[in-house]
Formats: structure tokens, C-alpha cells, sequence
């Protein structure tokens, strides 16, 4: 099947849900925001349009069919899903304002008491969301993942919520703008930011210099791709 024909047979189901859990998101933020307001508190109009344009680009990298060439399309989608969306939900501050919109009680405890976790707090351990985030892509791009995952639409979608998932556990544990149980030294994150950024220009230097593992048969890379 051509990139156009698969685009002209309408979104897969991983599109879908990615579409609906980025514009949830984005409408559970404004409804909070809105809350925030209407009792009086002050909520930067910054922090909402950051998180917003964030969903967004979640929302279009999901639906939109990147132009270019079929691995050069992919790129872009994984630029926008993986780093660029996270990093501007982040910058919302999205734990921040959902603790100051709740009232208290079960709900707002609850909520707080995960964010505190012993697990949590080990997530968002700066290496270790730098892990987790550029381990994946060494899987994806330098083993045969991606080509499985352009056979079986289960791993694709999961390749897909892996790559959303980790861009924003390491945006969020670099930023710390948000309350958590332990906040990292600025050395610990500049040191993890330097050492994602190399290993990911190392990575890129090995797709131009070494073929990727290609699909067993003719796939396209090209929207809807792995991102």
C-alpha cells in the first residue's frame, strides 16, 4: 500500500485515541484554568497557551500527514509527538494547576500522594527519564521494532504512547516546575539535558551513516508512522 492510499483509507485507531486524549487534555486544562478564575486566583494566560499549543501539536502529529519524503515525514511526526508537544504541555504546568483546582479533600490527596510516590519520585529522576526516553528510540531505530510495528497495529500503537509518554516524563523532570516529592540540583538536569541531547545526535549519525533494519515487506514510514 502507497503512503497515499494509506492515508486515503482514513485514521487508524491509534490516531483516533491520540487525537481525543490530546484534545481531552487540552479541554480539562481550559475548564480547570477557568475554574481557577472564576473563584478570583490568578492563572498565567502563558502557562495555558503553552499547554494548549501543546495538545494541539499532539493532536495534529497525530491526524496530519507531514509532507516530505516517508522517513523524513516520520522525523517531523516524532519531533512533534516526542519533544515538542511534552515540552510545551510541560511548561503549562499541568499538576500545578490541577492541585490548586481541586478542592480538598480525597480527590486532591489522592492526587498528591501519587505525585509523591516512591515511584513516581523514581520516574521523574532525571537519568532515569532520559532512560527511558532514549532507550526507545535506540530500540525503535537500531533493532527491527520499527519495522515490526509497521506490521502489527498493537506495537504500533504502544510504540506511539512509549514515545509520548517518555518525551513527556523527561520534559517534566528536567522543567521541575511542578510540585514533587524531591526536587533535582540544577547540575543533576543540565547534566542529564546534555547527555540526552549527545546520545540523541550520536543516534541520528547512525541512521545516516548505517541503514535502519528494514520491514520484512514494503511498509511506508510516511503518516501514519511510528513517531
Amino acid at each position: 500500500m502507497t503512503a497515499h492510499e494509506h492515508a486515503s483509507a482514513g485514521l487508524d485507531a491509534w490516531q483516533v485515541a491520540a487525537a481525543i486524549i490530546g484534545a481531552l487534555a487540552v479541554a480539562l486544562y481550559l475548564g480547570a484554568a477557568r475554574r481557577l478564575r472564576r473563584r478570583g486566583d490568578a492563572w498565567s494566560w502563558r502557562r495555558t497557551a503553552s499547554f494548549t499549543a501543546g495538545g494541539l501539536s499532539l493532536v495534529a502529529a497525530a491526524t496530519l500527514e507531514p509532507p516530505g519524503e516517508p522517513f523524513t515525514a516520520h522525523m517531523a511526526q516524532h519531533l512533534v509527538a516526542g519533544m515538542a508537544a511534552p515540552l510545551l504541555m510541560a511548561l503549562g504546568r499541568p499538576l500545578t494547576l490541577a492541585l490548586r483546582a481541586l478542592r480538598p479533600g480525597a480527590p486532591r490527596r489522592g492526587l498528591l500522594a501519587v505525585a509523591h510516590s516512591p515511584p513516581v519520585s523514581w520516574l521523574v529522576f532525571p537519568p532515569t527519564a532520559a532512560v527511558l526516553d532514549l532507550g526507545g528510540l535506540w530500540l525503535l531505530y537500531r533493532t527491527p521494532l520499527l519495522a515490526a510495528a509497521q506490521e502489527r497495529p498493537w506495537l504500533h500503537a504502544a510504540v506511539h504512547v512509549h514515545v509520548v509518554a517518555a518525551g513527556f516524563l523527561l520534559a517534566f523532570s528536567v522543567c521541575q516546575l511542578d510540585p514533587l516529592r524531591r526536587r533535582w540540583s540544577l547540575p543533576w538536569r543540565a547534566a542529564t539535558l546534555l547527555a540526552a541531547g549527545a546520545a540523541h545526535a550520536v543516534l541520528a549519525k547512525t541512521l545516516y551513516a548505517t541503514p535502519r533494519p528494514a520491514p520484512a515487506s514494503p511498509s511506508p514510514i510516511c503518516a501514519p508512522a511510528p513517531s
